[in-house]
């Protein structure tokens, strides 16, 4: 941009400082100002006239510079508090489908709303421990074919939600640094019904065309994914999930048959209980003397509700249906072979 047309601009330079230069503790002088326009703009200003954009900023743009007296100026507000771009950055940091390069691209970008003090704070504050992290790149040109996918419209006219078909990945014990095609590289067709988290990592529910039942599937495990030019298939079967109740039974006990158990614990555990099984009017909770409580819920029965359910020793039991418990002695015997 030429010199004289920076002139006519020079408010909108003096705004770019302070977003950059400038928060609650580090003011700016109205001589650090005219200093950056001169060197960095090619913009000779008088301090008179940076005082007037000050003013224009505050009254026009709605800018809150606090300042004047002493000759410093500070920006105390901007469009999004610092503490929510920490949390923002935090989030991106947490989570496991995003790389850890494109996690360090994005809090770049998120700490362009900050100034350049808070960004250093930003990228110097956040550190996770023992994060595993996917080393893929192409999470979000996945996650956006497959919403484009279930969008019921395209350049604002109606369109019928599409099926996609991709090819699923796994790890093997040859090489756990590289993921193989699952079935021999066998080609998946579902129809995309709703994208999920849970735990940091990106689920696709989805009805499956071999199975015709719901699925859920890793994003971060999908490979090729294509957007099919066949319509939608199993409306009838994703209407009937309750979303809730479904990721709560899914994601906590990692699948197996649906049975409605009863579980005896001791009082302590009851914020445990209600994190895994929640509020819905499908739990059930009720004491049991002053030390315990039972709670009845329905729970995908698998070797890994087995294992959470010994996590706590004996401070939960399973107690109803037979059959279940009867399973559970059956996975205790298991166990106990393997150390004798």
């Amino acid at each position: 941009m030429a010199k004289s047309e920076n002139q006519k601009v020079k408010t909108l330079f003096v705004a770019k400082f302070f977003l950059e230069n400038s928060d609650e503790n580090h003011p700016v002088t109205a001589g650090d100002i005219t200093d950056y326009l001169k060197n960095e703009c090619g913009i000779e200003a008088e301090r008179r006239a940076i005082y007037r954009d000050i003013a224009a900023l505050r009254d026009v743009f709605g800018m809150d510079i606090d300042g004047g007296q002493g000759g410093k100026y500070r920006l105390l507000s901007r469009q999004f508090e610092f503490d929510d771009l920490r949390l923002l950055a935090e989030c991106v940091h947490a989570t496991k489908f995003i790389s850890a390069e494109k996690a360090k691209e994005l809090v770049s970008t998120i700490s362009q709303f900050c100034s350049s003090y808070q960004a250093e704070e930003l990228e110097r504050e956040i550190f996770l421990c023992d994060r595993v992290k996917t080393t893929r790149r192409d999470i979000l040109l996945i996650i956006g074919i497959i919403q484009a996918a279930m969008a019921d419209k395209e350049n604002g006219k109606p369109k019928p939600p599409q099926k996609i078909s991709f090819k699923y990945l796994k790890y093997t014990i040859q090489d756990k640094n590289i993921q193989v095609e699952r079935h021999r590289g066998a080609t998946y067709k579902v129809s995309p019904y709703k994208l999920l988290i849970n735990e940091g990592n990106y689920y696709l529910l989805a009805y499956d065309d071999k199975s015709q039942d719901m699925r859920t599937y890793r994003i971060d495990r999908m490979k090729e994914v294509t957007a099919l030019d066949e319509p939608r298939e199993g409306a009838e079967a994703f209407d009937a999930i309750d979303i809730e109740t479904y990721t709560r039974r899914v994601f906590s006990m990692f699948g197996g048959e649906q049975k409605r158990v009863s579980i005896h614990f001791d009082s302590p555990l009851l914020d445990t209980a209600i994190e895994r099984f929640g509020m819905a009017p499908d739990a059930f909770y009720r004491p049991d003397g002053e030390q315990h409580f039972v709670v009845t819920a329905d729970v995908e029965i698998s070797d890994q509700f087995f294992s959470w359910v010994c996590g706590f020793r004996n401070r939960a039991k399973i107690i109803s249906p037979p059959d279940v418990v009867e399973d559970m002695q059956k996975f205790l015997q298991q166990i106990s072979a393997l150390y004798e």
